[in-house]
């Protein structure tokens, strides 16, 4: 009843270990998503809006029994478990096993779940991997060597106008957290003010490398983000800001328009265009 196991692009797996072990680990992690492909599973609501099920936590062990069977000895952060943390170490792991849960368990569409992997190196991004088990597609950066998509490195698209663009709006599935700067700016973009096209995609991280790969037209990416409860938390955040950083696009906060990390939280604009970044926060100013 599943799909047939993905492997690790074998440009990636040669430019450095850490690259290595973090493909090998998001592989590991999809193909127990592939292998579940249309079978029946248990589902938990954490909160509304806010699920999890058996594949998440089957996933999670296999991307976790590879870093931890690893050579590499890093602290690991992950959605599902307790963190493991190595105190003599510089490192740290960020692992969302299965992001999308809700468009996988209600089958939306293959292009939404994805398994992040990311590695940090004295609190900065060294690695990123985003892989999309329903599709194969994989996405991958390590610091200095550039961002790549099956093998293939990434540019930035040709800069366009607010008034031209499309724009997902990702929010909370329970409204009670939703902020008042995200209320407002989704309002704002649909006028005259806005862009094109305003959207809300179901919930998924792995939204931000559509911005990259050329697959849509979508041009930015407003995530929405609540400290009361945190809806980008670092194993959310850790490996598309690490590949979109790498390929020089930004995440920007919506209070400041400065760059945020993993570690922040509060609403967020994603693009490879800096430039329209700051036209969508200037609409909230």
């Amino acid at each position: 009843m599943g799909l047939e196991p993905l492997r690790a692009p074998e440009h990636g797996l040669g430019m450095s270990e850490e690259l290595r072990i973090a493909l090998s680990a998001a592989v590991a992690g999809a193909n127990v998503i592939r292998d579940w492909v249309g079978r029946p599973t248990g589902i938990i609501e954490k909160g509304v809006g806010d699920l999890v099920s058996e594949v998440d936590k089957r996933a999670e062990g296999a991307v976790l029994e590879v870093l931890a069977g690893s050579s590499l000895r890093a602290s690991i952060v992950s959605e599902e478990s307790e963190a493991t943390m190595v105190a003599d170490s510089g490192d740290c792991w960020y692992v969302d096993p299965l992001d999308g849960t809700s468009a996988f368990l209600f089958r939306v569409g293959d292009p939404f779940p994805s398994v992040l992997v990311a590695l940090h190196r004295e609190q900065l991004p060294l690695v990123g991997v985003v892989l999309f088990p329903l599709t194969g597609e994989c996405f991958y950066s390590h610091a200095g060597m550039g961002a790549y998509k099956d093998g293939r490195r990434m540019e930035l698209p040709a800069p366009r106008r607010l008034q031209d663009v499309w724009i997902d709006m990702n929010q909370y599935g329970n409204a009670r957290y939703e902020t008042g700067m995200f209320a407002y700016l989704r309002n704002k973009l649909r006028t005259r003010e806005g862009a094109k096209l305003v959207t809300s995609f179901p919930p998924h991280s792995g939204v931000a490398m559509r911005l990259l790969d050329g697959s849509t037209a979508l041009s930015a990416v407003v995530h929405d983000n609540n400290s009361e409860s945190v809806k980008q938390a670092p194993w959310d955040i850790a490996a598309p800001h690490a590949i979109l950083n790498e390929a020089g696009g930004c995440f920007l906060s919506l209070r400041t328009g400065e760059p945020i990390g993993p570690m922040d939280c509060e609403p967020m604009v994603v693009s490879a265009d800096r430039a329209l970044a700051m036209e969508i926060i200037a609409l909230v100013r």
